[in-house]
């Protein structure tokens, strides 16, 4: 398999990491979303220049990060899937992980209005994505139960959160600065010493 795109979008990130987790072979190719790189993306089976995308190996392309896990999670079966599969406790766990996903878009948005020049962005704009994934993170950071969120095993929603966790204490940190996520940050601190956030850095 091949995964596009720059780990330092958590959206990629967390793709390479369950890849890792799984055990999965993959090429990382690093591709910015920008420029004449979203051409290659394109190329690559997102007509939208968007990353992640993933070619699997008999050649077809998956666009966007739910999808990318969901087929992960497939691939892995059920006995180590990331995901619940089924019943109310799947929906309970995607409805905390699109909270997750959520305060991450709000997180992008304000650090992308930050790269504004400084006379055209918008304070109304910084101010409400950031209290929107503010209040987001801080609900989950109430809901973590142990070690890892759900308890003893690590799930998708910590793999996703310490990614989108991490992308805000480098890029955002105006939405990081404002929460209080004693818990989170707690988890965010034992997961960078795993090794499949330890071969998924920011930087590459």
């Amino acid at each position: 398999m091949i995964l596009i795109g720059r780990y330092y979008s958590p959206f990629v990130r967390r793709v390479g990491a369950t890849l890792q987790h799984y055990g999965f072979e993959y090429e990382h190719r690093a591709i910015r979303a920008s420029g004449a790189d979203q051409d290659e993306i394109r190329s690559h089976g997102n007509p939208l220049g968007r990353v992640p995308v993933l070619v699997k190996d008999d050649g077809g392309a998956l666009a966007d990060s739910a999808v990318i896990l969901d087929y992960l999670d497939d691939l892995a079966g059920d006995s180590k899937r990331l995901t619940p599969d089924s019943g109310a406790e799947r929906y309970d766990f995607m409805s905390l992980l699109a909270i997750a996903n959520g305060a991450a878009e709000k997180a992008i948005a304000v650090f992308s209005e930050h790269h504004r020049p400084e006379d055209k962005q918008h304070a109304a704009a910084i101010e409400g994505n950031t209290r929107q994934a503010k209040d987001g993170l801080e609900y989950l950071d109430a809901r973590i139960k142990g070690p890892w969120f759900a308890g003893d095993q690590v799930s998708q929603l910590d793999i996703s959160l310490v990614c989108y966790w991490e992308f805000m204490r480098a890029g955002a940190k105006t939405v990081f600065e404002a929460c209080d996520c004693p818990a989170l940050d707690a988890l965010a601190q034992r997961a960078r010493e795993l090794p499949i956030f330890k071969n998924t850095p920011l930087d590459a």
